[in-house]
């Protein structure tokens, strides 16, 4: 890896020539069914596969989703500033992606694996395996990831279609993964070989769809200046980025919200009495995701992004309201979570954007361009609310006194998970609602864009 030295500078291109076929759109949202075909398992999976085949208790499991994104702070930081110092021949962020694609599939096995270890040796192996791949590895790939889309094209529109078929190919993914994983470890034997034998498959996907997105995208947008900046003065210039800020909350809460369906699993088997119950509750999830995802380029051409998480919101409401009329009811849970579903959509699928546009702030408001350390949010803001949502899980769990493989739960224990499913998420939107009354980007991009051109010309 070559270091830019700090006398180098490039010039920015103009939108004209940042134009991203669609052959290299669809090779870039390729990247997300690499990351979900592992990320979608653990979000799903994870503290079930810990609690009820690895048979960690439920607060211990909570704990190791906690600590562990006490580590991933600082892991995002630092994979941002060397994604910002990579000067590759094949890019800043690129050549990442071929480096990590391998590693990242055996780590996808090593996590869903259960050795022959007591309780302890359990719990330090789940605690290992888990930073392994989520403060090291998935770092190291979605940090790159997330950055290239900034390097591709600095055009709002080009990046939120980016955006949105990302999300597109990541939730067309997750509703495979909750509908054949269960029948797949049962097609393997079931228990923990037959985890550990998904993952190999699911884990192999992976490497092959991460090394594809590495050979056709292309890097296209260079930074005003090259030079290496000391990172306290990048941090500095995050801390004066008050639209980076506001977005690094909402990406956190936004990943609590895909990380809580970890909780369907439990409420399709002890509150409407079937696990298989799953994967049709995922597909009504995830569908009306898709349905909203391809009307969303042609409503940003009448709305802006901060307007669509708005009516996003309105019906995310409505749709918890379906699941309050009658809770234990399959029917009124399908026709409720379709309609969250529907909410969910605008907010998922322009998250990415938002945090893209920030760049071009930062840049207006301090005079440093940096790809890396701002995007580190999108990375930060999936793996702490991830685990912020996964500990949520495990801790309530194990306040409600919930047993893990056990025939039936306890009233408390059906209470938290009821919870879990359907009040708890309103919450977590309208918190994010809160804070998105006051972000005012949308309206003031065109105008920074025309002063930054000023500025290189």
């Amino acid at each position: 890896m070559e270091i830019l030295k700090n006398s180098e500078t490039v010039s920015l291109q103009g939108f004209l020539d940042e134009r991203v076929a669609w052959r290299e759109k669809a090779a870039y949202a390729m990247g997300d069914v690499g990351a979900n075909v592992v990320w979608a398992t653990l979000t799903s999976f994870m503290t079930f596969f810990f609690t009820d085949v690895a048979r960690i208790g439920a607060a211990a499991v909570g704990s190791i989703f906690l600590i562990s994104r006490i580590l991933d702070a600082f892991s995002d930081v630092g994979m941002g500033v060397l994604v910002d110092r990579t000067n590759h021949r094949y890019g800043k962020a690129r050549p990442w992606l071929l480096w990590v694609a391998i590693p990242y599939g055996i780590g996808a096995v090593l996590l869903f694996s259960v050795p022959s270890f007591g309780m302890t040796g359990k719990i330090i192996y789940a605690f290992l395996t888990y930073n392994l791949m989520s403060t090291v590895l998935y770092t190291i790939f979605a940090q790159p990831y997330h950055t290239l889309m900034a390097l591709m094209t600095r055009d709002q529109y080009q990046r939120s279609l980016l955006t949105v078929m990302r999300m597109f190919a990541g939730v067309c993914t997750a509703i495979v993964i909750n509908n054949v994983t269960l029948p797949l470890v049962e097609h393997f034997g079931g228990g923990a070989a037959g985890w550990q034998k998904t993952m190999a498959v699911y884990g192999a996907i992976a490497a092959v769809v991460i090394i594809l997105v590495f050979l056709f995208t292309k890097e296209r947008v260079r930074g005003v200046t090259a030079k290496k900046t000391p990172v306290k003065e990048g941090l500095k210039a995050l801390a004066a980025n008050k639209y980076w800020l506001m977005i690094l909350v909402v990406g956190v809460l936004v990943y609590i919200l895909f990380a809580l369906p970890g909780v369907n699993i439990y409420y399709a088997r002890y509150v409407l009495g079937n696990s298989m119950y799953l994967g049709s509750i995922m597909t009504c999830t995830f569908v009306p995701n898709l349905l909203c995802f391809a009307a969303i380029p042609l409503a940003l051409k009448i709305f802006s992004k901060r307007m669509l998480v708005f009516i996003g919101f309105l019906f995310y409401a409505i749709g918890t309201g379906v699941l309050l009329v009658n809770p234990a009811h399959i029917n009124y849970v399908l026709l409720g979570v379709f309609i969250k579903g529907l909410g969910f959509a605008p907010l998922a699928g322009t998250l990415y954007a938002f945090i893209a546009d920030t760049i071009e702030y930062g840049e207006w408001k301090t005079g440093l361009r940096m790809e890396g350390l701002i995007m580190s949010a999108a990375s930060f803001g999936q793996k702490v609310g991830t685990g912020i949502g996964l500990a949520i899980m495990g801790w309530l769990l194990a306040w409600g006194n919930y047993v893990g493989n056990a025939a039936t739960q306890s009233q408390e224990a059906l209470h938290v998970i009821t919870f879990m499913f359907i009040q708890l998420p309103l919450c977590i939107y309208a918190a994010i609602i809160a804070i998105m009354y006051f972000y005012k980007l949308d309206r003031e991009y065109p105008a920074i864009i025309e002063e930054l051109n000023q500025r290189r010309s």
